[in-house]
């Protein structure tokens, strides 16, 4: 028995994405301009996802005298995206459909699951519920240009980032229970999220050469910066509605809010000097002094220096003249870095717990609170130390050129969050300077071109990069973390599993590790793409893209929750699908009365500790694009109302996946804003859609 209720419902469309774009630009002796709008709409593959986005910019300039340039600028853009709920969630489609059960399927219009998770939630009951987005930003600047002599140069700046999110999630009214409890009622959640961020900056720049053939260019810079940024989140909660077009939050029965607000500040003074020596030779040394106020309490600037050298060594004269050679240069640099965690999170923090008091029949509710975070007064930033080498070369003329990085990143004072024990009655774990991490590996970049022809040019780059990510150091602090785990040796947020030692096939009896043990890397450690233009008689275009990314593991969430927490997959169902091998490493020993997989040490486990099947390699190969462009001769355009420049594209996007992941798309996060980016989950996640895409420029 089997059943696709997305597709027998229709929850599954053809999506489109549509894009128009203008821009222009003009000006006079002394003033300019430059002017773009854009509007954009793309309809998703579900119901209920649309996205629109309205666009524009303004630029002008205005030089009054030959020391003096004023700039400003304005942009806006309107956007609303209605959003399907999907992910980890049980009123998606995707939840709906890959958790229903067949054996619910009815066609004689009893309300049922027929098919679905929840009862009577089909897809007219998921595209009921209203979740949209609206955005509002608005950007601003302006700036002075001072030039008091010819070799100093003074620019003052000011900018303003406006962003104003309206937040909606409707769950409307309804007779049945196509949702969860009293959100049949009606439940209507609003949030509102201001973010203003004003920027100054104030930098001289002074340029000089020096010596009879003007050999030595000296360079020196020296500023300020300083960076305000102001949140404040609202939000607001009314449930139980007597229709559902008066949903407003007042109309509810019942009403809840909650707000959040945070200030930060960041101060920065920085200089830098570069020296140059006949455009061959340059040395720069700088330094940031930063300081930031989200610690919540005084705390010591930062100092941040750099240095760098660069030499173009083909350019002496000594340097071994080649066609096989053309020209060489080689670059190292060193440099620190700083980072400052959220708002707030050094501070000890409560949270609202509201009590009720009773004083005879008489019943109140009285403002209370209970401890949230323990904070970190010894909170600080954390510090990177990283050290680059490198070259840049090309070779035949200048018909292949190579680029070659290696790099070492330390990362110092780590911030982490170790788990507390639940016994001290903290709800959230305190932020530590606890760690030292080690990032390094190559960027290499190869560009060639493999033919010039009379009417075929064929162009070919490769770039590709290695990651060694490391927990140098943890301090005092025991490994942490269950699936993802943080451990000294081994990369950031390892997945870890008590790993299977043994499966007996005649006894059913799997043994696996008493401790958790590093399955795989969460990060890839190897990526590279390959990309391939062909020019053919000038004006036509064919472009290529391949890439692939290697050695890093995704958790399949999906198949995990639907074949041992709520049992739906034909894999478990069916006892034929599978090897009696595969369904022991699986699901364990099937025996009743018998655990379903042995420690080491003799004891049980269960499959939430034993989760090797579904910590699964997620290296992939994706044949990511092919494009084909035609630039329309200018002779045929001489007539068409001033046509300048018309260029035709068609392009198709995601045509092919080479993969031994059992999930839909390797390249599916179901949390993108997991801390360090280490949280590679797949569940009930919508997979990367395939694309045709068919574009017009035009120039006047």
């Amino acid at each position: 028995m089997s059943d696709n209720p997305l597709t027998r419902e229709g929850g599954i469309r053809t999506g489109s994405d549509q894009l128009l774009g203008w821009t222009g630009r003009g000006g006079g002796q002394n003033y300019g301009y430059f002017l773009s709008a854009g509007a954009d709409r793309s309809i998703g593959t579900l119901p209920s996802n649309d996205f629109r986005r309205y666009s524009w910019r303004s630029n002008f300039n205005w030089i009054p005298n030959s020391k003096v340039t004023l700039e400003a600028g304005v942009s806006s853009i309107l956007s609303q995206a209605q959003l399907p709920d999907n992910d980890n969630n049980i009123y998606g489609y995707l939840g709906g459909a890959l958790l229903g059960s067949p054996t619910t399927r009815r066609d004689d219009g009893v309300p049922s699951q027929n098919g679905w998770f929840g009862f009577n939630r089909g897809v007219g009951a998921i595209a009921a519920i209203e979740n949209q987005l609206d955005t509002r930003r608005n950007i601003l600047n302006a700036s002075a240009t001072y030039l008091p002599t010819s070799w100093l140069k003074s620019r003052f700046t000011l900018g303003g980032d406006l962003l104003n999110d309206e937040a909606t999630r409707f769950f409307p009214k309804n007779a049945g229970t196509n949702y969860g409890g009293d959100l049949n009622l009606g439940n209507n959640t609003q949030t509102r999220i201001g973010i203003q961020r004003f920027t100054i900056d104030w930098i001289n720049d002074a340029n000089k050469s020096f010596g009879s053939e003007n050999q030595l260019q000296v360079n020196a810079s020296a500023g300020f910066q300083a960076i305000a940024t102001r949140t404040d989140n609202v939000g607001a909660t009314g449930q139980g509605f007597v229709t559902n077009s008066a949903n407003v939050i007042g109309n509810a029965s019942t009403t809840s809010a909650n707000q959040q607000r945070s200030d930060v500040r960041q101060y920065g003074w920085l200089a830098q000097l570069q020296v140059g020596y006949r455009d061959r030779i340059f040395v720069q040394a700088g330094a940031r002094l930063d300081d930031f106020s989200a610690f919540g309490q005084a705390t010591d600037p930062i100092l941040l220096p750099k240095i760098g050298v660069s030499w173009v060594l083909s350019d002496e004269s000594w340097f071994p003249q080649s066609s096989l050679l053309s020209s060489f240069r080689f670059r190292t640099a060193y440099g620190t870095t700083g980072r400052a965690p959220g708002a707030g999170a050094a501070l000890q923090t409560l949270q609202a717990a509201p009590y009720a008091t009773q004083v005879g029949t008489a019943v109140a509710t009285e403002a209370g609170a209970v401890p949230l975070n323990p904070g970190n007064k010894l909170l600080k930033p954390e510090r990177g130390i990283e050290y680059e080498l490198g070259f840049d070369a090309s070779f035949f003329s200048d018909r292949a050129r190579v680029e070659f990085t290696y790099f070492n990143k330390t990362s110092l004072d780590l911030i982490l969050q170790p788990q507390l024990p639940p016994s001290l009655g903290f709800q959230a774990n305190p932020f530590k300077n606890i760690g030292e991490v080690l990032n390094s590996g190559i960027e290499v970049g190869i560009t060639a071109d493999m033919l010039r022809m009379k009417n075929f040019q064929w162009e070919t780059r490769v770039n590709f990069n290695t990651l060694n990510n490391e927990l140098v150091d943890l301090g005092e602090v025991a490994p942490f973390g269950t699936l993802n785990r943080f451990t000294e040796g081994y990369q950031l947020g390892s997945f870890v599993s008590k790993r299977i030692k043994n499966i007996n096939e005649a006894t059913g009896v799997v043994t696996v590790a008493d401790t958790f043990e590093v399955v795989g890397n969460a990060l890839p450690t190897f990526e590279l793409s390959w990309s391939n233009t062909f020019t053919l008689f000038k004006n036509f275009r064919v472009s290529t893209l391949i890439d692939t990314k290697q050695d890093f593991y995704i958790y399949n969430l999906t198949d995990y929750f639907r074949e041992t927490q709520l049992v739906r997959s034909n894999r478990r169902l069916d006892p034929t699908v599978l090897p009696a091998r595969e369904r022991l490493r699986r699901y364990g020993n099937p025996t009743a009365g018998q655990p379903a997989f042995v420690q080491l040490n003799g004891t049980g486990t269960t499959v939430d500790q034993t989760r090797d099947a579904y910590l699964q390699r997620g290296d992939f190969v994706r044949f990511r694009e092919l494009g084909v462009t035609y630039n329309v001769p200018a002779r045929l355009l001489s007539k068409f109302f001033g046509t300048r420049t018309a260029a035709i594209g068609f392009a198709m996007q995601n045509i092919a996946l080479w993969t031994d992941y059992e999930g839909a798309d390797p390249e599916v996060v179901s949390n993108p804003t997991e801390a360090f980016g280490v949280g590679r989950t797949d569940f009930l996640t919508l997979p990367n859609p395939k694309r045709a895409l068919l574009r017009l420029n035009l120039s006047f």
